[in-house]
């Protein structure tokens, strides 16, 4: 009943509502007259309201794609919201001028910062004594001495403490100054030095006493005084020096400490190296890094051909939780890696560093810095063992995957890596061009004119970057590329001796030249001799078509490395001709600047080793011009690669000889020294004078036998001299250093089989079968077939707990020289014409105990013979010497 009753009085009240509302309007229409209005176009007020009428809205056009597509992009909107950004910016920036915005400009390149790069905090000058030149230390001390040794009373002194000791009366030579400068000031009672080094060891026998005041040494001859017996190598003497200085009040630098556990390390005394450093950490110094690699450098250097020391060290480091830097782990594989006069690296060092390294990644140090990137790089462009592809994955791991910047150490390393074998050497040449741009962006300036100086950056190609390609070039006979790497060598050193640069003011050196002589003995000439064009009276014979096309493909090919190299050298050296160039009938006319033929190619290489002997010429004369060659040392192996060009490319023995005298006849009188060949001299002979009827001719085999049997003759006497100096000077505890003295003087095992067999098959082509047989019986006497075997030694053990390689698979190292049957099968053929089978079956024999002793040995390594022998022998060796030691002094050393 409710319900009803609310709903009619709603009706009611919207019912009066609606009626008020219709007679009010009715009203305003009719009695009401508008008021005039200042504003005619203003509408009526009915059409103003009521205020919420529904607005009608037009109806908008459907969307289609072009209305789409006619809208703006994201980039649009962001380019335009960008130009209004800006423009509100520089609403109240001054206009600047084309001066002013090039001096800006000039200012932000200079001082940008890489991507990737941080600026280095600024650090606290150090101090640290700046070093004398020989003049100034020369003429320092000589004062110091007239000083002190030469007055008989000193000034302010009493009585019993200005006398000397007699020893300094009278005049002293140089080589003694230094020691009666420190007598003399020795007497003073010295209890301890200024870290408790060395306790006054070098004046424990000076009884006397003797007062020196403060400031009779200045800081300038205390320094003198250091350095010259640091260049000296005593370390004993500049420990006593520091002594005295602390005890006058001289305040002494943690560094010159540095300096004598350097020449402790180099000497190899690990013990006073360890003392050094412990009395570093009681006087409450902290150990730095450069310490620690003091005390692996002293183990390396201790004992050169074994590196289980050092590793041993690092190892017990690693026990102690307190592991060794990177740069100590990269002293222990540069060690076994990089040749020196201590070591030759072979296989199985090789194959201990890559475990080493392998090893450092897993307990120590995951990461590898870039030095040791350089490192492990490197050590994949030994010529014997070469690895371009490894190489390859750590430069790609290093730049790409630790985005590590690379300097110029580390392109040399992959340039080398790269340029070891012939198939990768064009890489090596992208890598330099990749490293001339960041020289060239480093060095560039803008607005600025340079007026032809060069500028030298951080990587800026050194005389190791061109060696590093050289290494690639040489091996393909790449001639143009040599050449314009001469050119850039002498330009750089040209700008080098004038600006002063360290690194380019002696020029080329002697393993670049014999690079350059090598490439040419390698080189493949584009034109034989029949295919030349000979002048006659003005007429050319027309050569062979194919040569031709030859001569314009190669000119196009090397277009862009066509370069004058020898444009200073035959300035200064005369043309002669040739044995080779008699054959023609008139000399080569207008030769093209890249050589063609053989002729060419000796040509050049002719002028330029007489452009070398000029150079040393001048310098011993004491010419102050640029000589780009003054630094090239007339060596053995330098004659030898120069040699080698003639021994490919020349057509004549005779000529040979000719110039194989005068070579050595030349160096030794520049020189002024008795520069004569060497193993690798005789074996490349040899071997010219063995070959066949395709290199010498039956008028020169004569010749051939002659002057063959006169070089092993030479030989055998050359052999049994350096065979008896390296028995004198190397002893048995040092192979390494002596077989890398072997390889120099070329009297490895492989240059020693070369030698021999090149004599044996002399005898067997062209001359005396009997004399063959001699020289097989004499290399079976001096070379048995049981030294193989008994030369067998396991790979050394590390206790490494990874290994990069298994022994079975690593090369085999130190094989006493051998032959097998295609060295002596001229021999063989020789026996089996003439009939002498007796000979023959002797010849079987020698050759199957040779093939079977290099088969056990091989059968030995993959099985691992006396492998576990070595592993356990290698843990009692840590457990007894070196833990003995570490237990002494394991936690102020680590």
């Amino acid at each position: 009943m409710l319900r009803p009753s609310i709903a009619r009085k709603v009706l009611r009240v919207r019912s009066a509502r609606l009626g008020y509302r219709g007679l009010h309007a009715h009203l305003l229409n009719i009695s009401c007259s508008p008021l005039p209005s200042e504003h005619p176009s203003e509408p009526p007020i009915a059409t103003r309201f009521p205020l919420y009428r529904r607005e009608e809205f037009q109806r908008e056009p459907p969307i289609t794609q072009a209305m789409i597509d006619s809208l703006p992009t994201d980039e649009g909107l962001s380019r335009q919201l960008k130009r209004k950004v800006t423009k509100k910016a520089v609403e109240d920036i001054p206009e600047w001028s084309e001066e002013d915005l090039r001096a800006f400009y000039l200012d932000l390149v200079k001082t940008g910062v890489k991507e990737g790069e941080s600026l280095e905090a600024i650090k606290a000058p150090e101090n640290q004594v700046e070093l004398l030149s020989d003049e100034q230390r020369r003429s320092t001390l000589a004062k110091m001495s007239s000083r002190l040794l030469g007055q008989g009373q000193g000034q302010g002194h009493s009585n019993e403490a200005s006398s000397l000791p007699p020893v300094h009366r009278g005049k002293v030579s140089f080589a003694r100054l230094p020691y009666a400068i420190l007598e003399s000031l020795a007497p003073l009672a010295i209890l301890s030095g200024p870290s408790e080094t060395s306790k006054g060891k070098a004046v424990e026998d000076v009884a006397a006493r003797l007062d020196v005041p403060l400031g009779l040494v200045s800081n300038t001859e205390w320094s003198a005084l250091f350095q010259e017996l640091i260049q000296r190598q005593d370390a004993v003497a500049a420990e006593a020096v520091l002594d005295l200085m602390n005890a006058h009040g001289m305040p002494v630098d943690s560094h010159l400490i540095d300096e004598i556990m350097h020449v402790h390390a180099m000497q190899g005394r690990p013990d006073e190296v360890k003392r050094l450093v412990l009395e570093v950490a009681a006087a409450g110094d902290a150990i730095l890094p450069v310490h620690q690699d003091k005390i692996v450098l002293s183990l390396l250097q201790q004992s050169p051909s074994d590196a289980r020391p050092a590793i041993a060290h690092l190892l017990q480091a690693e026990e102690a939780a307190t592991p060794f830097p990177q740069s100590s782990y990269q002293l222990a594989i540069s060690h076994l890696t990089t040749p020196s006069p201590d070591v030759h690296p072979n296989a199985h060092t090789r194959s201990l560093a890559w475990d080493l390294f392998a090893h450092m990644r897993l307990k120590a140090h995951p990461t590898p810095t870039r030095e040791m990137y350089a490192t492990m790089i490197r050590s994949c462009g030994d010529a014997n063992q070469p690895q371009p592809e490894r190489a390859r994955d750590l430069w790609l791991e290093m730049t790409q995957q630790e985005r590590m910047e690379p300097n110029g150490e580390g392109y040399n390393a992959i340039i080398r890596a790269l340029g070891s074998t012939k198939k990768d050497y064009l890489e090596a040449f992208d890598l330099l061009r990749q490293m001339l741009v960041k020289h060239n962006d480093a060095t560039f300036v803008p607005f600025e004119d340079d007026n032809g100086i060069p500028r030298f950056s951080k990587f800026v190609p050194t005389l190791e970057t061109f060696n590093a390609v050289m290494e690639g070039a040489k091996r393909a006979g790449d001639i143009n590329r040599a050449r314009w790497v001469l050119t850039e060598v002498l330009k750089l050193s040209r700008a080098g001796q004038a600006l002063q640069v360290a690194v380019w003011k002696d020029g080329a050196d002697e393993s670049l030249l014999s690079a350059v002589f090598m490439t040419y003995a390698a080189w493949k000439p584009v034109v034989k001799k029949q295919g030349l064009k000979l002048r006659t009276g003005g007429e050319a014979e027309s050569g062979d078509a194919a040569a031709e096309a030859a001569v314009d493909d190669a000119s196009k090919e090397a277009a862009h490395l066509d370069v004058d190299v020898l444009q200073d050298v035959e300035d200064v050296v005369t043309q002669e001709p040739l044995m080779d160039e008699l054959t023609l009938d008139e000399p080569p006319v207008s030769t093209p600047t890249t050589p063609l033929s053989s002729a060419d190619a000796l040509r050049e290489c002719t002028s330029l080793f007489k452009r070398i002997l000029s150079d040393n010429e001048a310098v011993r004369e004491g010419s102050n011009d640029f000589l780009p060659f003054k630094s090239v040392r007339l060596s053995p192996r330098l004659i030898n690669s120069y040699l080698s060009v003639h021994l490919v490319h020349g057509t004549s023995l005779i000529g040979l000889k000719k110039v194989h005298d005068e070579a050595w006849q030349d160096a030794a009188k520049t020189s002024m020294s008795s520069v004569e060949p060497n193993g690798w001299s005789y074996m490349f002979l040899l071997e010219k004078c063995s070959s066949g009827a395709r290199v010498i001719s039956p008028a020169e085999r004569p010749l051939a036998v002659s002057w063959g049997r006169e070089l092993w003759s030479s030989y055998l006497s050359f052999y049994s001299t350096a065979s008896s100096y390296l028995e004198r000077n190397y002893t048995a505890e040092h192979p390494l250093a002596k077989a890398r003295k072997r390889w120099i003087m070329g009297l490895g095992d492989r240059q020693v089989e070369r030698v021999w067999k090149a004599a044996i098959k002399l005898e067997s082509v062209h001359g005396d079968v009997d004399q063959a047989l001699k020289i097989l019986e004499d290399f079976v006497r001096r070379f048995p077939a049981e030294e193989i075997s008994r030369s067998y030694k396991p790979i050394p053990e590390a206790g490494l707990s990874i290994r990069m390689a298994l022994p079975s698979a690593t090369p085999e190292a130190d094989v006493p020289p051998l032959l097998l049957f295609s060295d002596v099968q001229a021999l063989h053929q020789r026996l089996v014409k003439e009939k002498r089978f007796g000979s023959v079956r002797r010849l079987k024999w020698v050759v199957e105990g040779y093939t079977g002793a290099l088969a056990k040995r091989r059968k030995w390594r993959m099985k691992g013979v006396a492998q576990g022998r070595e592993r356990m022998a290698e843990k009692r060796h840590r457990r007894g010497t070196y833990g003995a030691v570490e237990g002494e002094h394991s936690e102020e050393l680590n």
